[in-house]
C-alpha cells in the first residue's frame, strides 16, 4: 500500500501532518520533502511516485486551485484510475473552496486542523480500517522503529538526532570523572571512557546535554 500526496506548497504544514498521520500507521507515503534530494529530477520523481501508488491523497484549497502542479497530478492520477482501475483518489478539503469537477462525484474528507479525528478520517480511508492506536502512541513506536533501532553499532542504533531528526550525527567518546579521597586526604580523579553520540547540527549529545563539554581524563593530583 503507497500513498502519494498532493498539495500546493501555501499548505506545506497541513501536508506534513497529513503526512505523519499516514507513516505513524505504517502506511507508505510519497511525499516531496521526504523523497525529493537536491539534483533529483522534481518531473521523474514525481512520475515514479504516481506511477506505484495505490492511493492518491489531494489536499484541496483556495491555494491548490491556482497550482499547475497540483492539476497536472491530479489529471495524471484519474486517467491511471480509469485505465487501471487504481489509485483511488481521496479529496482531503482544507476550507470551503468547491471540488473541480472530476472530483465532484468522490466522497471527500473535510479537514478540521489535524485533530485526532482528521487522522482518523485518513487511515480508515487509506486503509479500510481505524488507526491502530492512538497518535502518540504510534508516533513513539515509529521513532523506535526509524530513529532508534536502525542506526549503526558506531552511533548506538541511532539513525538519526532523537531532538531534531538530522542525519547528521557522529559517534564520539565522553568521560565520566570522579573524584576520590586518598590516604592522606588528598582528592584523586579517574576518568572513564564513555561510548556517545552528538549531533553535529544542534548540538544534542548522548547521554545527557547536560553533558555540555568533553572531559579529558586529568593526569595530575589535586590536593585539598
Amino acid at each position: 500500500m503507497s500513498t502519494f500526496l498532493s498539495y500546493n506548497k501555501n499548505d506545506r504544514d497541513t501536508a506534513r501532518e497529513v503526512a505523519m498521520f499516514c507513516a505513524a500507521d505504517n502506511v507508505t507515503v510519497w511525499f516531496d520533502e521526504w523523497e525529493i534530494s537536491a539534483g533529483d529530477s522534481i518531473v521523474w520523481k514525481v512520475d515514479a511516485g504516481l506511477t506505484g501508488c495505490s492511493h492518491f491523497l489531494i489536499l484541496w484549497s483556495a491555494s491548490a486551485t491556482k497550482s499547475t502542479w497540483v492539476r497536472r497530478e491530479l489529471e495524471s492520477a484519474l486517467e491511471r484510475a480509469l485505465a487501471e482501475g487504481s489509485p483511488r483518489v481521496i479529496p482531503i478539503r482544507l476550507d470551503k473552496t468547491p471540488l473541480p469537477g472530476l472530483l465532484a462525484g468522490i466522497s471527500s474528507i473535510q479537514y478540521s486542523g489535524g485533530k485526532e479525528d482528521d487522522r482518523g478520517k485518513i487511515v480508515r480511508a487509506v486503509t479500510g480500517h481505524g488507526p491502530s492506536t492512538s497518535y502518540i502512541r504510534a508516533v513513539v513506536k515509529k521513532y523506535h522503529e526509524v530513529v532508534s533501532k536502525t542506526g549503526p553499532d558506531s552511533t548506538l542504533g541511532l539513525a538519526a538526532c532523537p531532538k531534531c531528526g538530522s542525519e547528521r550525527i557522529e559517534s564520539w567518546t565522553d568521560w565520566e570523572v570522579e573524584p576520590e579521597e586518598g590516604d592522606f586526604g588528598e582528592l584523586n580523579y579517574s576518568g572513564t571512557e564513555v561510548p556517545s553520540v552528538r549531533c553535529t547540527e544542534c548540538c544534542w549529545q548522548s547521554p545527557g546535554e547536560d553533558l555540555a563539554l568533553v572531559f579529558e581524563p586529568p593526569t595530575g593530583t589535586a590536593t585539598s
